[in-house]
């Protein structure tokens, strides 16, 4: 692994930092949190880790809120440890699954997160200091066996794979479209301290500082509770992110919501839009994958076992069999989500009210000197 994060002791306080990031953590041993925005970019245009040929970049316009998006995204370049082979690799499923396991096991301070500067732009950044024996182990309980090599690989790769977003902006006084762009990696920086002859990964210590946009929501308390225990398990991409959508955006979710169809409603072309899903030539195509997506929801008790959804496919006139334009699906949500819903809503108001405001963005961070020796990381995690 490549040592690209300078890191070093905080002049801020324990206590500042601690009530500073208290809303972030959690007591219930399956909850995670999602991520305002940064869960909305799609980070993992490929369903699996993809090496490519040649360098190229991907575009994937995406809709957030009415806003619309361009994620641009460039390959990590990674090298092959045994082999020393340099290759090109997009993100995909893997990588997201680490990424989700690196935020758990952040909230449930299975791992150490400090605040911390990123020595380039001077903003805060949250950095989390872990072994790779606690991702393994997380990963294992969900049902995801990975190597200690692969997880290796995929921070790798999460580390070296670029984002670009683009915003266009119309000026309020000109009338003037403006563009704005924002660059970073899935996981900014890291250095990791590894042993010899470690086969378990208790002894390869790590600290990657989390994206921009994941810190923002952490300091400005934009996100809420998930049951990662849930979704985790998950074995399609896209019924991971449409439980994370769905848990992050239908915070009035009720229970029996079927009865009166007060369930949550999403269409095909919002997920399109949304996922950053390439439009099949057979819009039908897309459909099925959303259904399979939505069975495996119900299987895993996300969606209601009586009743998990309503469809609505939408044609376009044709003298032939009925052309798909869109399909309009609403969920409903099973007992247990809703419960976790109603939860994560207390919990998240007391938060935001004991916060009274003070947001951790209004807070300067002092720079740091001091390169960080392995003895360094180490104490970091004790």
């Amino acid at each position: 692994m490549r040592g690209l994060l300078q890191l070093n002791n905080s002049d801020m306080s324990e206590e500042v930092q601690l009530e500073l990031l208290a809303p972030w953590y959690t007591q219930r041993p399956s909850e995670s949190r999602t991520l305002d925005f940064f869960d909305a970019i799609p980070k993992y245009p490929f369903p699996t880790t993809t090496t490519i040929d040649r360098a190229e970049r991907i575009q994937a316009p995406f809709t957030l809120r009415g806003k619309h998006y361009v994620a641009e995204i460039l390959p990590a370049q990674i090298k092959n440890a045994d082999t020393g082979q340099e290759r090109l690799v997009f993100a995909g499923a893997r990588e997201e699954l680490v990424e989700r396991a690196l935020r758990f096991i952040a909230v449930q301070q299975i791992a150490k997160t400090k605040l911390t500067q990123d020595v380039q732009t001077g903003r805060q950044a949250v950095t989390i200091f872990f072994s790779l024996s606690m991702l393994r182990r997380h990963l294992e309980q969900l049902g995801h066996g990975y190597k200690l090599s692969e997880i290796k690989e995929a921070l790798d790769i999460l580390a070296d794979t670029r984002i670009a977003v683009e915003e266009q902006i119309i000026e309020a006084k000109t009338g003037r479209h403006r563009r704005t762009r924002d660059f970073a990696s899935i996981l900014t920086h890291y250095t990791a301290s590894t042993v010899d002859g470690d086969t378990t990964g208790d002894e390869a210590y790590v600290a990657m500082t989390f994206h921009p946009a994941a810190t923002a929501a952490i300091l400005q308390l934009a996100f809420y509770p998930i049951n990662q225990l849930r979704v985790g398990k998950l074995k399609r991409p896209l019924a991971r992110w449409l439980t994370t959508r769905m848990s992050h955006n239908y915070r009035q979710a009720k229970r029996n919501g079927f009865v009166d169809q007060t369930g949550y409603h999403i269409s095909l072309n919002t997920i399109l839009d949304e996922r950053g899903l390439p439009r099949e030539a057979r819009l039908r195509a897309n459909v099925e994958s959303v259904r399979a997506a939505l069975m495996e929801m119900k299987e895993r008790r996300i969606l209601a076992e009586m009743m998990p959804y309503g469809e609505k496919l939408v044609h376009a006139p044709s003298k032939r069999r009925p052309k798909i334009v869109d399909a309009i699906w609403i969920l409903y949500p099973s007992p247990e989500f809703v419960e976790e819903i109603v939860n994560g809503n207390k919990e998240m108001s007391i938060a935001r009210t004991q916060a009274g405001g003070n947001k951790g963005e209004n807070k300067l961070l002092p720079g740091f000197q001091d390169d960080a020796s392995r003895g360094e990381i180490r104490a970091l995690f004790r």
